[in-house]
């Protein structure tokens, strides 16, 4: 029996607590996870909910939603000198990565 493939993601506060988490096919894309998880974000966080950063990938069908809830969409772009190092943790972002 062939598992079936998943696309997963975390919204985390800045502690890197987590504040929401789905899971969809694999064959979703990265603005249904994230319009998903803004939503369970915004839910939790209420009316402190200010700003959420994100990469690159997503566009206007995560960010017009975000400017509707009165939430502040930053983009976290990689470091042009990181390029061909393979994976490199982003400040602010990966917080949810960090070992403590």
């Amino acid at each position: 029996m062939r598992a079936a493939r998943r696309k997963r993601g975390l919204a985390v506060d800045v502690l890197g607590l987590i504040i929401g988490a789905v899971v969809l096919p694999a064959s979703a894309h990265d603005n249904a996870a994230g319009t998903a998880l803004l939503d369970q974000a915004a839910e939790q966080g209420g009316m402190r909910l200010e700003k959420a950063l994100v990469d690159q990938g997503f566009k206007e069908e995560v960010i017009i939603p975000a400017v509707l809830m009165g939430i502040d969409v930053e983009f976290v772009r990689s470091n042009p000198a990181d390029q061909g190092k393979g994976f490199v943790p982003q400040p602010n972002r990966w917080v949810v990565e960090e070992v403590r």
